[in-house]
């Protein structure tokens, strides 16, 4: 008798257990490297959403950023994931990379922090302007093949009628960028990253560096046609030696999630990240960018039916 009510006990235990871990739901957050700022930001919102939303557990995993997350979210394998906007753009539309087949599973759901496209010369340079790469014949840092810096560094040469043809494209990130021009090898670094950007203060302590403008109209040109980059000032004493402000374009990354998410979870997502924001903030000092004001600048993408009903709530969306 006795052992029948301990098997009965271990058997509603078991039970018991088994609808908990059912009831629970786990989320995985992909983001970049573990060696930069999205995988802090993910480690954060993977915090605050396992500290502060009932009946769920978060993950955020290394991974090779915008294009593996778009993949990963559509078949499911990710929950939430950071992207740039630009690749997004492509992905729901199926170019550049995409052109094999649009990627119209992902919906937005928050934009952080602005990036800036930084294009920089040694300070005796020549080159004055963007416009007057043509016809140097230049070696560029345009980033890695097929990331998103190259992308936008191809977008921004073309509104100024330069192509590959015009220049010795270089395939760089931005810490060989910055190598190669503090031993001379290339004569112009193209990068995307924010505001001051390590790698290049570091640069300063070597090189006297000057930025090369994308005028405001050209940003504004540009933002028309694609409203995902937009115009942005870097003021004067941003970096060492920098004597003026300098004009060029941001782009916000931004979450993303699977049409399929409830409205609910993405709701109480949003909902715990900015009413918790300052467990971000102590985080890293960028993330204090990150505002309610700001989190829907430069969404490529369809925002996700929870997003827009925490948005109008918040005041941000009418």
């Amino acid at each position: 008798m006795k052992r029948s009510a301990f098997l009965i006990a271990v058997f509603l235990l078991t039970v018991m257990v088994s609808m908990g871990q059912a009831q629970e739901k786990r989320l995985v957050i992909g983001t970049a490297s573990t060696g930069g700022t999205w995988y802090l930001l993910g480690g954060g919102v993977s915090g605050i959403i396992n500290k502060h939303i009932k009946g769920v557990t978060s993950t955020a995993i290394p991974s090779g950023a915008s294009i593996e997350n778009i993949r990963a979210i559509s078949k499911n394998k990710q929950d939430l994931a950071l992207t740039m906007p630009d690749i997004a753009f492509y992905a729901f539309n199926g170019q550049e990379m995409f052109k094999d087949g649009k990627v119209e599973e992902i919906r937005g759901l928050f934009s952080t922090y602005p990036i800036d496209i930084q294009i920089y010369v040694e300070e005796k340079s020549p080159i004055k302007s963007i416009s007057e790469i043509k016809g140097k014949n230049p070696k560029v840092a345009v980033g890695p093949p097929g990331s998103g810096t190259e992308v936008m560094a191809r977008y921004v040469l073309k509104e100024y009628g330069i192509t590959y043809d015009d220049i010795q494209e270089q395939f760089l990130s931005h810490t060989e960028a910055t190598a190669a021009m503090k031993d001379g090898n290339i004569e112009v670094g193209i990068v995307t990253l924010g505001t001051p950007a390590p790698t290049l203060v570091e640069l300063t302590r070597y090189k006297k560096i000057r930025f090369l403008d994308i005028e405001p109209e050209v940003g504004e040109r540009i933002n028309k046609k694609f409203p995902a980059y937009f115009p942005r000032t870097i003021p004067s004493g941003t970096y060492p030696g920098m004597a003026k402000e300098h004009h060029t374009l941001g782009w916000m990354g931004f979450f993303i999630v699977h049409k399929d998410c409830t409205g609910d979870l993405a709701y109480h997502i949003l909902k715990a990240i900015f009413d918790n924001k300052g467990e971000l903030d102590a985080i890293h000092a960028m993330f204090k960018e990150i505002t309610l004001a700001n989190a829907t600048k430069g969404m490529s993408v369809p925002l996700h039916p929870g997003a827009i009903r925490f948005f109008k709530e918040r005041g941000v969306m009418k």
